[in-house]
C-alpha cells in the first residue's frame, strides 16, 4: 500500500474542495437558504387551512425550482460556513511556502524563479513545486515521498485547482 500516494491524493482532493468553495457564489447560497427557511416558517404557524395549503404549495414549487441548486451549493461549501472561512483555511493549510532564485551574477539582484509549498512532512511527505514569472506561479505540480523512497510526481491532481491554490500565496516582489 502506497501511503504517500494516498496522502497526495487526499491533499489534492482537499485543495480541489478549497478552490471550489473559494470560487462559489456564497451570496447565492445565503439567499437560497433564507428563501427556503422563510417558506418553511410559513408552513409552521398558519392562521388557517388555506394559508397552510398555500404555504406548502409555495414550498413545493420553490423546492422544484431551486432545491437542486441549493443542494449543489451546500455540497460545494463543504465544511466551511463562508468565504472568509475558506480563505483562512487556505492560508493555514500549508506547513510552509518557500521561494528560491536561480543563479545570478554577483552584484545583481536575485529574482525568485521557483516555489515550494509543503503540505505535510515526514512519512509521507507531500509538496507542490512550481515556477514563478513576475512573482506569480505559472506552472505547478504535486510531489510525494515516503520514508526510503524517491520523490515522485502525483499525476492525479487537478492542475487548474493546484495552480489556483498556489496563486493564493504571496511570493514577494
Amino acid at each position: 500500500m502506497d501511503h504517500a500516494k494516498q496522502q497526495a491524493e487526499a491533499q489534492s482532493n482537499h485543495i480541489s474542495a478549497l478552490m471550489a468553495a473559494l470560487g462559489m457564489d456564497w451570496d447565492r447560497l445565503e439567499e437560497l437558504r433564507d428563501e427556503r427557511n422563510d417558506l418553511i416558517s410559513a408552513t409552521q404557524d398558519p392562521e388557517s387551512d388555506d394559508e397552510q395549503a398555500e404555504a406548502e404549495t409555495a414550498l413545493r414549487d420553490w423546492d422544484a425550482e431551486f432545491l437542486e441548486e441549493l443542494d449543489d451549493l451546500i455540497a460545494t461549501a463543504g465544511e466551511w460556513k463562508d468565504w472568509d472561512e475558506v480563505e483562512a483555511a487556505i492560508q493555514e493549510s500549508p506547513l510552509s511556502v518557500e521561494k528560491r532564485s536561480g543563479w545570478g551574477l554577483v552584484g545583481y539582484e536575485l529574482v525568485a524563479e521557483e516555489f515550494r509549498i509543503v503540505l505535510c512532512t515526514g512519512g509521507p511527505h507531500v509538496e507542490i513545486r512550481g515556477e514563478l514569472r513576475g512573482g506569480m506561479p505559472y506552472r505547478a505540480y504535486m510531489q510525494y515521498q515516503d520514508w526510503g523512497t524517491p520523490m515522485a510526481q502525483y499525476f492525479g491532481a487537478d492542475a487548474n485547482a493546484i495552480l489556483d491554490y498556489c496563486n493564493q500565496f504571496y511570493y514577494g516582489e
